[in-house]
């Protein structure tokens, strides 16, 4: 009856009420899938953002925790970019204290110990280290233009790639320092005298030619 209201009664022959509608429900069914296949995705996009807030949530609440105790740890050394250009920060023990990255435009340094201390990073420019213990420090990428290290020790530090323009480095001791052979040679044409501490010469510690 439902085939003959839908074509001639020529082509009723052999009609199924299925077959007459299943073409029409297949692409139904595959719209179906989609869009169950693709709520099911948003919601574990949103799931994974759910989480993501929820691990920044606890790092942000950490890290209100730990600034004030890390702000203490480095009282007078300030850490990370902090800027100390200028400041009187001679005759001290500074060795707890950390200046990477940090703003060190002609401050004073001069006496102080700053062994292990890391200033990689740092703009040094014009600093004063004269008389400071510089023992393992870390210069790393330290732009020291024009900074003053007279009778400083350096043993072991690291300033492979410090910027060491124009620098004063008499009585100086370079023991155990890597430099490349262009800052080497550089520093050997102004090096002289001879450290008050350790007693080394300055040119010996740098390993100059003739020395």
């Amino acid at each position: 009856m439902a085939c003959s209201l839908l074509m001639p009664v020529s082509q009723t022959k052999g009609c199924n009420v299925h077959n007459a509608f299943q073409s029409q429900r297949r692409p139904v069914r595959a719209q179906a899938q989609r869009c169950v296949r693709a709520e099911q995705g948003a919601e574990d996009r949103q799931q994974a953002v759910r989480s993501t807030m929820k691990q920044l949530t606890a790092l942000l609440a950490a890290g209100v925790v730990l600034l004030p105790n890390a702000a203490i740890a480095v009282s007078g050394g300030g850490g990370l970019g902090t800027p100390h250009n200028y400041e009187d920060l001679s005759n001290k023990d500074l060795r707890k204290n950390a200046y990477t990255k940090a703003e060190l435009r002609q401050t004073n340094f001069s006496g102080s110990d700053l062994s292990g201390v890391s200033l990689f990073g740092a703009l040094a420019k014009g600093a004063n280290f004269k008389g400071a213990t510089l023992r393992a420090t870390d210069l790393e990428s330290c732009d020291l233009e024009d900074a003053d290290f007279t009778n400083a020790v350096l043993e072991g530090a690291q300033v492979t790639r410090a910027g060491l323009k124009n620098v004063k480095i008499t009585g100086s001791d370079w023991t155990d320092v890597a430099l490349r052979k262009d800052a080497q040679a550089a520093l050997c044409k102004i090096a002289s005298g001879t450290n008050p501490t350790t007693g080394v010469d300055t040119r010996e510690s740098l390993m100059c030619p003739g020395s």
